[in-house]
Order: C-alpha cells, then structure tokens, then sequence
C-alpha cells in the first residue's frame, strides 16, 4: 500500500464528508431539528452520524471519547433521547471530529493502515476501517439529504 496516496484519498474524503455534514447543519430548519416524524429526529441522526465518524477515526475503542454534551446513549438511533443537542452544540462537535480526523490521518503509518483493526468489524485493517467509515458516513448524509429533499427542497451540495 502506497501510504501517503491512501491517506491523501481518504483525507480528502473526510474533508467533503465533513463539509457536507457542516451544510446539512445549516440547511435544517428549526421546525425539522427536532422533528420525530420519520423516526430518529434530524438532530439525532446527525450527532449518530458525526460521532461515528468520530469513533471509527480514533485509534482504538478504549481512546475514543464520547462527548459529554449529550445524553448517553443518543448515539444509538433505537434510543429515544429526552433533550435535543442544539446547532451551536452540534456545530462545536463538528468542528472538533475535523480536528480530530486531520490529525489522526497526519499520524498514520503503513505499518499501522496494515496491522491489526480493533475494531474488527469494520474489515482486518485499519486501513479497512477508514473506507468501512466513509462509507457509514455518506449513507447518513444520504438520509440526511433525502430527509431535507422532502422537507424543504434543498440538500447539502456534492463536495469533491
């Protein structure tokens, strides 16, 4: 594996997810925020889609850091969450997880892309994982999208 063509294809991934989770912020409106019509309410699926994005850029399990700002299990979608995390939360949280990716991507070696993925499930690599969560990341701004095509008629621009 090429190591700095890989991590330059996946930053730049990252890069355009994160952009597209920052338009799809704004594109909301107040009215849809908290809106539980078509299940999970927006703001749920976007801190679900955020934080693990979070979580699968991190290291190992143990390193990763849940956010504080919100209800224990609101990453869990099955799970009805009392009180909605607001924009300016959800927008700081943003903020922080591109931090945080340009950072993990400025670390990574080949030797750590190939060796062993603690997070299992996502393929034998950590390398696997990276495409495994830009993967989970787009099929949320996917549904975040058609959500906001049906409510107001608009969606977050394709960024390349």
């Amino acid at each position: 594996m090429q190591n700095s063509l890989f991590i330059d294809v996946c930053r730049t991934n990252y890069n355009a997810l994160l952009e597209m989770l920052g338009e799809i912020i704004e594109l909301c409106p107040d009215e849809l925020w908290d809106d539980k019509t078509d299940g999970p309410p927006f703001w749920q699926q976007l801190y679900h889609t955020i934080g693990y994005t979070d979580f699968y850029i991190s290291e190992s399990i143990e390193s990763f850091e849940k956010p504080t700002f919100a209800e224990e299990n609101a990453f869990d979608l099955t799970h009805d969450v009392k009180k909605a995390v607001s924009r300016k939360q959800m927008q700081k949280y943003l903020e922080v997880v591109k931090k945080h990716c340009n950072a993990a991507l400025n670390n990574m070696t080949i030797e750590y892309l190939e060796g062993k993925n603690p997070f299992h499930w996502t393929g034998p690599t950590p390398a696997h994982r990276l495409v495994y969560n830009i993967r989970h990341t787009q099929h949320h701004i996917g549904w975040l999208n058609s959500i906001l095509a049906k409510k107001i008629g608009k969606t977050a621009k394709w960024v390349i």
